[in-house]
């Protein structure tokens, strides 16, 4: 079988891994630990390997909770392991003899100790926002997002799961474009990188605040670097830590482009016939300017919100962005804010089949000769306004 590089575990990428019920995001390094409950895992043995290796732990030190890794070939599935304890339709063939329990208390000692509860996933649910799978799963679905066009994404806080999402469905080597709106200084990526998606599907995000986007987009450059010139000089009266944060490290750059100008224009003035290389733009701009070019060149295809605030004026500044007869989406976890919303968009002519709804989803536990729903099923899946704009 031919492997390929993307088979293959290296530094830089990021795997889960995987214990018991327990799972954890994890960045490959040269020679890094991992902390598994209350386990330290030395983590290089894996470099090199294919992902879905599964490894044994070796204890390093007698008395200490460190191991090592250890490539194991055979494995016992929990499946083969279920089916070896008995079952049947009732309980009258079950006799309370003692015998029942095959774990012992240490055994059962180690299971908690493995990590934390075994319903926990990768991100904790309240770091995304109480977005559930079958709530993303919907999203995906109404912001219509094909592997073709331009789509525009707002995200104040999900740890970078919904772009992560629109992303791996628009797919590798497509035409497909994706804006990823956010209102802070950076963007949350950390699930973004988790996927590794391949160099020219993450060329093809583009992550921009929105405040700067919509400035760029109506007032021009100028008005952009103007302005957060402006808010510098104003940054004592700032109560926000995150914009003062953006104002300062954006002025930096700013006041360094300033610097390499002056020295630019000193070096020309002493030779004239010396050619003068352009100034080199910060970064965030390039990338607001890239999606401005992107948004000019191209109505939107779908529309997605996912807001922590109140999501109504951040729908009438993106909504004139997406193209005729397309579909949007906003996402809340309380109800109050869609319906404030949904009546402001009532209002509207040129906004049509709303729609406001929640989901509940509930897995079940199938085993042999027993199935029985989850009891500990989330029912904070949030809500979800959409509709389309002719």
């Amino acid at each position: 079988m031919c492997e390929t590089e993307d088979d293959i575990i290296t530094v830089g990428k990021y795997v889960i891994v995987k214990k018991l019920n327990f799972k954890k995001i994890y960045k490959v390094t040269g020679n890094g630990t991992l902390m598994l409950g209350k386990d330290l895992v030395g983590m290089h043995e894996i470099i090199g390997k294919r992902f879905w290796t599964t490894f044994e732990m070796v204890s390093v030190k007698e008395g200490k909770r460190m191991f090592s890794l250890k490539e194991v070939v055979e494995t016992e599935s929990l499946n083969d392991l279920l089916n070896e304890l008995p079952s049947g339709c009732d309980n009258r063939s079950i006799i309370d003899d003692g015998t029942s329990q095959k774990l012992s208390k240490e055994e059962i000692l180690q299971f908690q100790e493995s990590g934390k509860s075994g319903k926990e996933i990768v991100v904790d649910h309240r770091k995304i926002g109480n977005l559930r799978m079958d709530t993303l799963a919907q999203l995906l679905s109404y912001s219509d997002v094909q592997s073709d066009g331009l789509y525009i994404l707002y995200d104040s806080g999900s740890q970078g799961l919904p772009a992560a999402a629109l992303l791996n469905r628009i797919g590798s080597n497509t035409e497909g474009h994706l804006i990823n709106l956010h209102p802070g200084n950076v963007p949350q990526a950390m699930l973004v990188n988790a996927m590794n998606f391949p160099k020219e599907q993450l060329d093809r995000l583009v992550n921009v605040n929105i405040y700067s986007f919509l400035r760029l987009y109506y007032q021009g450059e100028s008005a952009v670097l103007n302005n957060i010139s402006k808010k510098s000089q104003n940054k004592k009266d700032l109560s926000n830590v995150d914009e003062l944060n953006e104002v300062t490290e954006r002025n930096n750059e700013i006041e360094e482009c300033s610097r390499e100008s002056s020295l630019k224009r000193k070096l020309k003035d002493s030779n004239e016939s010396e050619e003068v290389t352009p100034i080199k733009k910060p970064r965030w701009l390039l990338e607001t300017q890239h999606a401005v070019e992107l948004v000019k060149n191209s109505k939107a295809r779908g529309l997605a919100i996912i807001a922590k605030e109140h999501p109504l004026n951040i729908a009438m500044a993106l909504l004139p962005f997406l193209g005729l007869s397309r579909p949007f989406v906003i996402y809340h976890i309380y109800r109050e804010p869609l319906q404030e919303t949904y009546m402001m968009l009532k209002q509207k002519q040129n906004v049509i089949n709303l729609r406001l709804f929640s989901n509940f989803i509930r897995s079940y536990q199938v085993l042999p000769d027993r199935t029985h729903p989850d009891i500990l099923t989330s029912d904070t899946g949030g809500y979800l306004l959409t509709g389309y704009l002719v």
